[in-house]
C-alpha cells in the first residue's frame, strides 16, 4: 500500500485520538464569526497507519498526545 505524505504550513493543532491524527486550525476554532456546525466540520482526522511521512513546516504548530 502507498504511504501518504502530509504537510503542514499553516498553524496546526495535531493531535492522536483511537489511533487516528486529529487536525485542527486555531484560525478556525478561535473565530468569533464562524458557526459551530463549520468549525466542527473542519477538523479532520487520517488512519496513523496511512501516513508515511509528515512534515511540520510552521513554528506554531502544537504537537499533544493524550
Amino acid at each position: 500500500m502507498i504511504k501518504r505524505v502530509i504537510g503542514f504550513m499553516n498553524p496546526t493543532y495535531l493531535s492522536l485520538k483511537l489511533g487516528q491524527v486529529v487536525v485542527k486550525y486555531p484560525e478556525i476554532e478561535n473565530s468569533e464569526h464562524l458557526s459551530d456546525i463549520i468549525k466542527t466540520e473542519s477538523i479532520r482526522t487520517l488512519p496513523i497507519e496511512d501516513i508515511g511521512v509528515i512534515v511540520l513546516d510552521h513554528k506554531q504548530i502544537t504537537i499533544t498526545t493524550a
